[in-house]
């Protein structure tokens, strides 16, 4: 029996706090009834985990979450011999022989599963995955035991592909998910949400903030002059710090210019005097086209 109906679809499309990523959702709803693990990925701070999340939230059961560190390893995944099982208070060792990670914690009281910034950890954290990721069978060696997934048990993961700090995924492990990208809204959904979270913000000043977006994704785009594009979540703190500034007294162009330049230090390479410029040329340039 499917986990969701197509009325079900609706309803979470509707009450999705991430406006704009209808299709990827809904691939990732069909993927999900079809038993399959799914994997959102895409530039950071577009509301990968915030889907994954309300999807989860959405099947009303309870779930773990973990997010991936660079160095968690398969004892944090899948679980192990516990370090205090050699004490020597044989009290203690009883009770910490052995611990299960998360994965194996979530299937063995039912619970669904979040991993986040899953490229953030070596792929070698994941090596015992494999088995159940394909015939839906856990080994866990330390309990001399082999968990089978049940049929309704949900994996989700999310994961920033070729980021700084992330390790490349192996072929064998990204086969064994479904890759659902979530990218980039379009420019009308932006400006709906600014006018959403900061109503009453000045129409040149939503403009700027929107050309800012489109400006730095455009250099990310076409020749990675900048490592990302400005988020969404970037878009919206430019918004709320021009409101802000304004009711203060800053005018408009110095308030869109301060925001403009904050985001830019976040999304350029700081260590890359071009790359620093670069966007603030483009802030700048911005800034100018609103004293007109």
């Amino acid at each position: 029996m499917p986990l969701f109906t197509r009325d079900d679809y609706s309803k979470v499309l509707e009450t999705s706090p991430i406006k704009g990523q209808d299709e990827p959702i809904l691939k990732a709803l069909r993927y999900i009834n079809l038993g399959y693990p799914v994997m959102f990925y895409g530039p950071a701070g577009n509301g990968k985990s915030t889907v994954a999340s309300h999807i989860l939230s959405y099947l009303g059961k309870e779930w773990l979450k973990i997010e991936a560190t660079e160095g968690m390893t398969e004892y944090h995944v899948i679980g192990g011999f516990h370090p205090l099982s050699m004490s020597a208070d044989a009290e203690r060792s009883k009770e910490f022989l052995y611990k299960d990670g998360v994965v194996s914690r979530a299937m063995l009281e039912g619970k669904n599963l979040l991993i986040d910034e899953f490229t953030r950890a070596p792929s070698s954290a994941y090596s015992g995955l494999f088995l159940l990721l394909s015939f839906g069978e856990l080994p866990l060696e330390y309990r001399q035991q082999v968990i089978k997934k049940p049929p309704d048990w949900v994996l989700i993961a999310t994961a920033n592909f070729g980021d700084d700090g992330t390790f490349k995924l192996s072929s064998a492990l990204k086969r064994r998910f479904i890759p659902i990208g979530i990218g980039y809204p379009k420019r009308y959904t932006e400006e709906k949400l600014l006018k959403e979270v900061v109503p009453g913000l000045p129409e040149e000043i939503v403009r700027a903030i929107l050309d800012f977006a489109e400006g730095t994704r455009e250099m990310w785009r076409k020749d990675k002059t900048l490592p990302s594009g400005l988020s969404t979540d970037g878009v919206i703190k430019m918004a709320r710090y021009c409101h802000l500034s304004i009711q203060e007294g800053t005018d408009k162009q110095t308030a869109f210019t301060d925001s403009a330049l904050h985001q830019g230090v976040i999304i350029a390479d700081e260590t890359d005097y071009l790359s620093l410029q670069t966007v603030q040329e483009l802030a700048l340039t911005i800034a100018k086209k609103m004293g007109r």
